[in-house]
């Protein structure tokens, strides 16, 4: 009798083993998709921030000022962060006080191997001033 039971232990603990081995790999893969994705949206945020940013409005440079027109940047910022992939949703907003674009980008990616759900939410948030050059002129923010 204690010669056909031998085997037992080590054949539960291998089979306990695998399980352990592919939802560490599984686990993995997830992660690496996910620091993936996000450096993706925080890259499309920072883009959105910065296409906004570039909606100086050209008459505020003849009272020698930098203003945004606000209008224009929400535009360019929403046009901007859409052309991720993956992207469901861009949240612009500019503040004329502080002379910013602030971009949300909030992208759902599908995970290659689903643990708990086969989609995550990633969000990035960037936030980008006008970027103008030259010491003549005189401007000031605001």
């Amino acid at each position: 009798m204690k010669h056909a039971q031998s085997g037992q232990t080590l054949v539960v603990f291998t089979i306990v083993s695998a399980f352990i081995l592919l939802a560490t790999i599984a686990l993995v893969g997830n992660t690496q998709v996910l620091f993936v994705n996000a450096n993706r949206a925080d890259a499309a945020a920072l883009l959105a921030a910065q296409a906004g940013a570039s909606a100086i409005d050209p008459g505020a440079l003849y009272q020698n000022r930098i203003a945004l027109n606000s209008g224009a940047a929400i535009r360019l910022c929403g046009e901007a962060g859409r052309q991720a992939p993956f992207v469901i949703s861009v949240d612009c907003a500019v503040d004329a006080t502080t002379n910013t674009v602030t971009a949300t980008v909030v992208e759902q990616v599908q995970m290659p191997i689903p643990l708990w759900s086969g989609f995550e939410t990633v969000r990035a948030t960037r936030t980008a001033r006008p970027a103008y050059g030259g010491t003549t002129g005189g401007f000031q923010s605001g």
